[in-house]
């Protein structure tokens, strides 16, 4: 969805080639003279959190000396620039002023969370939406339809934090500053945001525990990744290896525990069943949408059927389709099965 927030084109400034010129200088000057300083060894921030849980652990136990190389600090100083000429065209943005330092900080007050928009927008004097900047090389800017799914969870979930209606993220050229895509979307809702804000804190308990969180491949992610090198978690055995068995105390409370955990699991899906059996047959013989009994309350909320489409029929019917031009393939993963041996 195009963006619908006013002035979000940078078209409407006057200044001249030469004025400019020397915005941006300025801007990127400034930006290089004020690099980021957010401490993040004790939180998940939203360009984290839509991430493997995995490599957050290892950015955040074993950090590394690397500050950003010229790339990096060349889509920084950028993002600074744009920000800058958005406002010079009209969009009233606040908290980032060129200096990185004057980004707004919100943290959850119960979660290990914190984010720093890029910006915020305003609309006749009231904040309105949180403003995220993305630069990227010509050539992948021509091909972008649609923004990166993590670009949009960031994003979002930013607008969630500020507590703001709107989520504005500008994706912009790298070789032209004038060259911009942007996207408005919703910010996220309570039940969205707490999946997150759970993700956050099993990834910091995990963390303070000193135990490796389970691994979420991503194919395009793994291969750029810099600790694919250690991911044993996304490790697939070859058929030779498949049959190998070993025994080992290594094993023995992780074992212990994927048993605990499944027990748990079943116990808590017969345990839902039951109560939502039981709230639904109150509900119906008294004909309420809300059952309250002491600090509780359930709400029935009424949702369509998922409508999908049956490929296997589609396909069959139509075999002009080639189906192999809409097939999707996910990362490999391994699958655990437990057993009692004797």
């Amino acid at each position: 969805m195009t963006a619908q927030i006013e002035h979000a084109r940078p078209e409407g400034r006057t200044n001249t080639r030469e004025n400019y010129n020397i915005n941006v200088e300025t801007a990127i000057h400034r930006a290089f003279a004020n690099k980021e300083a957010w401490d993040r060894s004790d939180y998940i921030g939203a360009s984290e959190i839509a991430g493997c849980p995995l490599k957050i652990y290892y950015d955040k136990t074993e950090p590394t000396d690397f500050k950003g190389n010229g790339k990096t600090e060349r889509g920084h100083a950028i993002e600074v620039a744009l920000i800058q000429l958005l406002k010079q065209g009209g969009m009233d943005i606040r908290y980032h002023a060129g200096h990185i330092n004057h980004q707004k900080e919100f943290r959850h007050p119960d979660y290990p969370v914190a984010v720093h928009p890029d910006g915020i927008v305003y609309q006749r004097s009231k904040p309105f939406a949180v403003l995220e900047v993305k630069s990227v090389g010509s050539d992948y800017f021509r091909t972008i339809k649609e923004p990166l799914q993590s670009w949009v969870v960031q994003t979002r979930f930013n607008a969630y934090m500020a507590n703001l209606p709107k989520a504005l993220l500008v994706a912009v050229n790298a070789s032209d500053l004038e060259d911009v895509k942007w996207w408005e979307f919703e910010a996220m809702s309570e039940a969205e945001a707490k999946e997150y804000l759970e993700k956050a804190k099993r990834i910091m308990a995990a963390i303070e525990l000193g135990a490796e969180p389970f691994a979420e491949p991503s194919q395009e992610r793994c291969k750029w990744c810099e600790h694919k090198s250690k991911c044993a978690n996304v490790w697939i055995p070859d058929e030779e290896q498949k049959q190998k068995e070993i025994e080992t105390d290594e094993a023995r409370d992780a074992l212990e525990a994927l048993k605990e955990a499944q027990e748990l699991k079943n116990k808590a899906k017969d345990l839902e069943s039951f109560a939502k059996a039981k709230i639904l047959s109150i509900a119906k013989e008294h004909e309420a949408g809300k059952i309250k009994s002491g600090h509780l309350m359930a709400i029935l909320e009424p949702r369509k059927g998922r409508v999908s489409i049956d490929t296997k029929k589609l396909f069959a019917e139509h075999p002009e389709i080639d189906k192999s031009k809409y097939e999707k393939t996910g990362a490999p993963s391994v699958a655990i099965k437990l057993k009692e041996t004797a």
